[in-house]
């Protein structure tokens, strides 16, 4: 294998792990999403819960107004009652004192069902508030996990870059600017194996006589398929 050949499989070893690397830190994204969007949805729920209990709250403390402003009524109608000479006004007075108290009744009945809501409501927070802390802890070790990773590939990729930065002007002229355009249009892979036969890119089969130049190692080929660069790896050579 020349010089020339060499260089380009080093190229290769280091841009196949580059392209891992960054394939990596891609689905970190949607990872990180996934994390925020369950916690998102159990601090909904909490809070969805919470304002129920608040409606319920404040409901019953307008029933519980409705029932004051009832109580304060009927001792007015109970203070005119000693004021009233004639019986069927008497008789009048009393059906509107026991009105109020029936309104009363009921809607005392009603404060009560809102307490039993509000105390059912109250009573199930804490497993919801329980779950939420589950959730939290998950994502804050997920995210805790994915940004060291994150960190990590970076600094793997910086490290990479720089040994490419060492190894690319090795290369003939030419041969560089194709390695580059090729790298670009073909998602950071430029030099691939030939595997059994074929293309180790796009996996297309390889005429004989490519293989016989290849196994000669003297010279850069193209994939007919492709258009990467093919080399028959070291081991095979």
């Amino acid at each position: 294998m020349t010089e020339e050949l060499q260089t380009l499989w080093a190229l290769h070893e280091l841009d196949e792990r580059l392209v891992h690397i960054l394939d990596t830190l891609k689905r970190h994204p949607e990872e990180r999403k996934t994390a925020e969007t369950a916690l998102a949805a159990e601090r909904s729920r909490l809070a969805v819960h919470q304002q129920r209990i608040a409606d319920v709250r404040t409901a019953r403390r307008r029933v519980e107004q409705d029932i004051e402003a009832l109580a304060v009524e009927e001792k007015r109608l109970q203070s005119q009652l000693p004021m009233i000479k004639k019986n069927e006004e008497y008789q009048a007075m009393m059906r509107e004192i026991a009105d109020r108290k029936r309104r009363q009744s009921d809607l005392e009945t009603d404060v009560l069902v809102k307490m039993d809501e509000e105390q059912e409501l109250l009573s199930a927070q804490p497993a919801i508030e329980k779950a939420l802390a589950e959730v939290q802890a998950v994502a804050d070790a997920r995210l805790k996990t994915i940004a060291r990773e994150e960190e990590r590939a970076r600094t793997d990729a910086a490290g990479i870059e720089s040994q490419r930065a060492v190894l690319v002007p090795k290369l003939p002229q030419a041969t560089r600017l194709r390695y580059d355009r090729i790298r670009d249009s073909r998602g950071g892979r430029a030099v691939v194996p030939i595997l059994k036969g074929a293309c180790g890119g796009c996996f297309r089969g390889q005429a004989p006589q490519v293989m016989q130049e290849l196994r000669r190692g003297d010279r850069v080929l193209l994939c007919d398929g492709c258009g990467r660069m093919l080399i028959q790896p070291p081991e095979f050579a």
